[in-house]
C-alpha cells in the first residue's frame, strides 16, 4: 500500500514524517513535523514520550487497540556516527501499567529512516494474525496465520527465505501471542526489545512479525567537515578506551566477575549478593564455548558473544548470555551449569520471554513452592522443572498462567508480596542495591520501574563518580540526575549505552549540530533532555503513579546479607532521605508529582 507523498519539513537528519499505521482499518497516514518540534524533543525516546503523552489516556489498558505501538529513530540514527545502533519502542506496558520503553540493536535501527520515516505509530488490532512489509515503496497487510503460534527463530528463518538476508525481521514468540506481560519483540532471532512487555502489545493487536528492507538510504549531514573530525576522535578513544576493549573481547558477561567480588550479584532470588558457582557461568566459562563476536549494525565494539554448545537437550547456537541473563537464569535461581543456563536462555529467546523477569519470576516461584502456595514442587537449580514453568509461561497454563503476569501480580494473587521483589511492577537487574546504594534510587525513579539503563546508577557507583557504592550522600544524588539526563541523551540520539566511556555530553551535542545544522546552544540541549525525562515521568503521572510507586520492596530494607566480612544492608532512613533529595533537584514534590513551575519551565504543562 502506497501514500501520497507528505513533504517532512527539510531538514538534516530527519526526515521530518511520522508514519501512523491503523491495522484494523490497513490505513496509512503521514505526519510532518518541523525543526521547533525536533529541538524540543530530539528524537527516539523524546518522540516516543511525547507522543504517548499525546495518544493514551489514562482509561487505555496497556492490551486495548488504541495503545500505540511506536518505534522511533533519533536523529544520528542512518548517518555515519559510530553507535548508531539502537532504535526504541515505545507503549504503555502490560507488565507495570505505566510507562513501556524497550531500547533494541540489531539491523534495526537504520530503520525506519532509511524507508523515509523518523518514528512508526501503530495503533488498532488486524482482524487476522498479520505481518507488515514496510519497504522504500509503501506498506503491506500480509496474513501470517501460517506463523502464528510458530516460535522467534522459526518464524525469522521463514521470512528470510523470502525476503533475503539483509531483511530486517521484528518478531513475536507464542508468549506474545498468548499476550504474557513481559513478552518481548525479538529481532534478528536473538536481540530482543525486551522489557516492560512489548511483545505483548504487539500480540493484542495481532501483528506477528514487521519486516524491512531498503536500499542504503545513508542520512545526511548539514556539516560533514566537523563530522569527520568528531567520527576521527571517537575512533581514536575506541582504541584507548579499557571498558571498550574488554566489551569486545569478553561482551557483558565479564560483569559476573565483579559483581561476585563486590557482592552485588543477586542470587537465590534476593537472599545473598554472591553465587558460590559463578565461575562456572563467567566470562572465561562463555568464551570457551564462543563461536564468534558479532556487532549490531554501525557498531564497532562486537560485544555479541555467538555461543555453541551441547546441552542435555540438544546442541545449542544462540547469542548470549549476556550478563542479565546469567544472573537471572544463574544465580538469581541457582542453575550452576553453564548448559543448562544457555538452554534456558535459548528457551526464553524463541519462546519470546525477557530473561530479567523470567528469572525473577522463576526465583519467586522457588519461594512460593518452599511456601506451599503453589501446587508446583520446584527447587534452586531444578532445570528440568524450570524448563516446565517456562513451557506453561508461554502457554499460560496451570501456575503458568498466574506466574505469565509477573512476580508483582502473582504476589498479589498468592498472598506473597512481602516475598515479591520489584518497582512499579518491573523486575530489576543484577545489581543489588543492598551493595550499590545508588542503584536504590536508580530502581525507584525510573519510569519503567526496577531498570537498571535509565539512570546506569550502577556504573555511578562502581567507578565512584560521587562517592564508594556504600554511599548515598547528595553529590552522588546530583550525580544520579547528571547520568539519568546523560541516559536520556544516549536513548533521544539512539546510541549505545556502550560508548558511555567515549561519549561525553559536550560530544553528543556537537555531533547533534554537526548532523542537523541547528546550532542549538548547549544550555538548551540540556534543557531538552531534561524535558524528555520528566515527559517519561508525566505519563506515570497521568496514570496515577504517586511517591508510593518510587518505592523499593520490604525485604530490601528489612533483610541485609554479609560478603567478605561486612554486612551489606539499605536502611529505610538514608533511602527517605536520598529520594527527598532527588525529588528537591528534580523539580518534584514530596508526594511524587512534578511542580507546575518546573512544568512551565520545560514547557509541559499543557501537553
Amino acid at each position: 500500500m502506497k501514500l501520497n507523498y507528505c513533504k517532512g519539513a527539510f531538514m538534516k537528519g530527519y526526515i521530518g514524517k511520522i508514519l501512523f499505521i491503523r491495522l484494523d482499518k490497513k490505513e496509512l497516514r503521514e505526519e510532518p513535523f518541523g525543526e521547533e518540534f525536533a529541538r524540543k524533543y530530539i528524537g527516539g525516546k523524546g518522540f516516543g514520550a511525547f507522543y504517548l503523552n499525546k495518544l493514551v489516556n489514562n482509561d487505555v489498558d496497556a492490551l486495548d487497540p488504541d495503545n500505540p505501538l511506536i518505534l522511533a529513530n533519533g536523529p544520528l540514527n542512518g548517518t555515519r556516527v559510530p553507535l548508531t545502533s539502537k532504535a526504541g519502542f515505545f507503549f504503555k506496558s502490560p507488565l507495570t501499567g505505566g510507562y513501556g520503553e524497550s531500547i533494541v540493536g540489531g539491523s534495526l535501527p537504520k530503520y525506519p529512516k532509511w524507508v523515509g520515516y523518523d518514528a512508526i505509530i501503530i495503533l488498532g488490532k488486524a482482524d487476522k494474525p498479520t505481518i507488515l512489509i514496510v519497504t522504500d515503496d509503501g506498506v503491506d497487510f500480509i496474513d501470517s496465520r501460517d506463523l502464528w503460534g510458530r516460535d522467534i527463530e522459526y518464524v525469522d528463518n521463514e521470512l528470510r527465505k523470502e525476503f533475503g538476508k539483509k531483511s530486517t525481521i521484528v518478531a513475536i514468540g507464542p508468549a506474545g501471542e498468548n499476550l504474557v506481560k513481559f513478552a518481548v519483540i525479538g529481532v534478528d532471532k536473538w536481540r530482543q526489545a525486551a522489557r516492560t512487555g512489548g511483545g505483548a502489545v504487539m500480540g493484542s493487536k495481532n501483528l506477528k512479525a514487521i519486516v524491512f528492507t531498503s536500499d542504503d538510504n545513508w542520512v545526511s549531514e548539514a556539516n560533514p567537515n566537523e563530522l569527520n573530525e568528531l567520527i576521527s576522535d571517537i575512533v581514536r578513544k575506541r582504541k584507548e578506551t579499557s571498558g571498550v576493549k574488554t566489551l569486545h573481547t569478553y561482551g557483558t558477561s565479564a560483569m559476573a566477575t565483579l559483581a561476585n567480588e563486590m557482592g552485588f550479584f543477586p542470587s537465590y532470588y534476593w537472599s545473598t549478593g554472591h553465587f558460590e558457582a559463578w565461575e562456572n557461568i563467567s566470562a572465561e566459562s562463555i568464551k570457551s564455548v564462543l563461536k564468534k563476536s558479532y556487532a549490531c549494525w554501525n557498531c564497532f565494539i562486537a560485544c555479541g558473544r555467538y555461543v555453541s554448545i551441547d546441552t542435555n537437550y540438544g546442541h545449542v547456537e544462540i547469542d548470549g548470555p549476556e550478563y542479565e541473563t546469567i544472573y537471572a537464569l544463574g544465580g538469581l535461581i541457582g542453575v550452576k551449569d553453564l548448559r543448562d543456563l544457555v538452554y534456558l536462555n535459548y528457551l526464553a529467546d524463541i519462546y519470546g520471554l525477557d530473561t530479567i523477569t523470567l528469572g525473577n519470576v522463576l526465583g519467586f516461584a522457588v519461594e512460593a513452592s518452599k511456601r506451599g502456595k503453589i501446587d508446583f514442587k520446584v527447587d534452586y537449580n531444578d532445570t528440568e522443572k524450570f524448563i516446565e514453568i517456562i513451557k506453561m509461561i508461554t502457554y499460560r497454563q496451570g501456575i503458568g498462567d498466574i506466574l505469565a503476569e509477573g512476580v508483582a501480580k502473582a504476589a498479589s494473587k498468592l498472598g506473597l508480596e512481602e516475598l515479591a521483589i520489584h518497582v512499579k511492577g518491573l523486575e530489576p537487574a543484577g545489581y543489588d542495591p543492598r551493595t550499590l546504594k545508588g542503584m536504590s534510587i536508580g530502581y525507584a525513579i525510573s519510569p519503567r520501574g526496577a531498570c537498571h539503563l535509565r539512570v546506569m546508577a550502577y556504573y555511578v557507583d562502581i567507578k565512584g563518580f560521587a562517592g564508594p557504592p556504600e554511599e548515598l550522600s547528595e553529590r552522588k544524588i546530583l550525580k544520579l540526575i547528571e547520568f539519568e539526563d546523560f541516559m536520556t541523551a544516549f536513548d533521544s540520539l539512539m546510541l549505545c549505552k556502550f560508548g558511555r566511556d567515549i561519549f561525553k555530553l559536550d560530544i553528543m551535542w556537537r555531533l547533534y549540530n554537526a548532523v542537523t545544522g541547528f546550532n542549538v546552544k548547549y544550555d538548551e540541549f540540556r534543557k531538552s533532555l531534561e524535558r524528555v525525562t520528566l515527559l517519561t515521568r508525566l505519563f506515570n503521572e497521568k496514570h496515577g503513579f504517586l511517591r508510593q510507586n518510587d518505592y523499593l520492596s520490604e525485604r530490601l530494607f528489612s533483610e541485609s546479607f554479609m560478603h567478605k566480612g561486612t554486612e551489606r544492608k539499605l536502611t529505610r532512613n538514608e533511602f527517605e532521605r536520598a529520594l527527598n533529595l532527588y525529588y528537591k533537584h528534580r523539580g518534584i514534590d514530596n508526594s511524587g508529582l512534578i511542580t507546575s513551575q518546573k512544568k512551565r519551565e520545560l514547557g509541559i504543562d499543557r501537553l
